[in-house]
């Protein structure tokens, strides 16, 4: 019996090898089909069921997308193996939010000045547009988690690195759930005059955007994560500066 499951797992591995060199050797893009298990078990002699649990191990880090009565696509660049992990530490240990937060605003206020570089003037709208939206929704006393993220992600988009887009995407889910399940305890979170100040500290990231300061984008975003101390002391251990 051993014997049988180091077998299954030398065969796994052989497959996601297989698929592997696969893609390389055919130039295989994001939304191109894989041969089907079958095809893939009988080329490798090996039982489908070993074929299945290597498509599901690929499927869990984000590399193909098993359709079913399709077959297996492959998925363009995504970090969602990533997030899970994150989301499971979280419950582990809650205090490592503190290191998420310290990654995001060193890396958020250090690449204002290429954002400020970058930036186009219909960028600069869609911005805009975020936060009308955004004062809107506080005003209506909605949520808007969503809204923060998409101002923050549109700013970045403008950089065209997709590592940076999907770190940013992380961050922001990561955020919303801590928030919901209110581990971080933050209970002005939902409270209309926090929001308030939150929409301005945006406006003027923003505005010193516009004006072309890249230093100043860089002060303002890093001082926009004080926040970040306040939830430190809720999870119960002094911040790290």
């Amino acid at each position: 019996e051993k014997e049988d499951m180091v077998r299954k797992k030398s065969n796994t591995v052989l497959v996601r090898e297989y698929i592997r060199k696969l893609i390389v050797n055919r130039g295989l893009k994001p939304g191109d089909m894989l041969p089907c298990e079958g095809d893939i078990a009988a080329d490798l002699d090996v039982s489908k069921s070993c074929v299945r649990e290597a498509t599901h191990a690929l499927e869990s880090i984000g590399l193909i997308e098993i359709r079913h009565g399709v077959g297996l696509v492959l998925r363009d660049f995504n970090m969602d193996a990533v997030g899970d992990i994150f989301d499971y530490s979280f419950a582990l240990d809650p205090t490592i939010v503190l290191d998420l937060y310290d990654l995001r605003r060193m890396m958020e206020s250090a690449l204002m000045p290429l954002v400020v570089e970058r930036i186009s003037k219909e960028e600069l709208m869609q911005c805009e547009a975020i936060l009308a939206e955004w004062n809107r929704l506080a005003v209506e006393g909605k949520p808007s988690y969503e809204i923060d993220g998409r101002f923050h992600e549109t700013l970045y988009s403008v950089i065209g690195n997709r590592m940076v887009t999907a770190l940013c995407h992380i961050f922001w889910t990561s955020y919303c759930e801590l928030e919901t399940n209110r581990i971080l305890g933050n209970a002005d979170s939902k409270n209309r005059e926090s929001t308030e100040k939150t929409i301005e500290a945006h406006r003027r990231i923003l505005k010193a955007v516009q004006q072309g300061d890249g230093s100043m984008a860089s002060k303002l975003m890093y001082d926009h994560f004080v926040v970040i101390n306040k939830a430190a002391d809720l999870i119960g251990e002094p911040h790290r500066t």
